[in-house]
């Protein structure tokens, strides 16, 4: 199973771009982190979607999202196999 999250920023920039994510699949202890990059070389990016490998997990337990403003957001209990699409939280 799998994740995607795609991040909406507002205080900081539209893509969430510098965005940390860190992110435990259900009944497990491994932690996953990615950030949300914009450049890589010449003539190309990355993506500003992220994705996780979930295994066997039906869920994920918890998101922890540090957007670029020194906001931090916190989500629970998420569905796996979708594309979650996170605003960034007024102050």
């Amino acid at each position: 199973l799998r994740g995607r999250m795609a991040l909406d920023g507002s205080g900081s920039n539209a893509d969430g771009i510098g965005a940390r994510v860190r992110l435990r699949a259900a009944g497990s202890d491994v932690v996953q982190a990615r950030e949300v990059k914009a450049g890589s070389s010449y003539l190309s990016t990355h993506s500003v979607e992220l994705e996780f490998g979930l295994g066997a997990a039906s869920a994920v337990e918890e998101i922890e999202i540090r957007w670029p403003s020194g906001r931090v957001q916190t989500l629970t209990d998420v569905q796996a196999n979708q594309t979650l699409t996170v605003e960034e939280p007024a102050e």
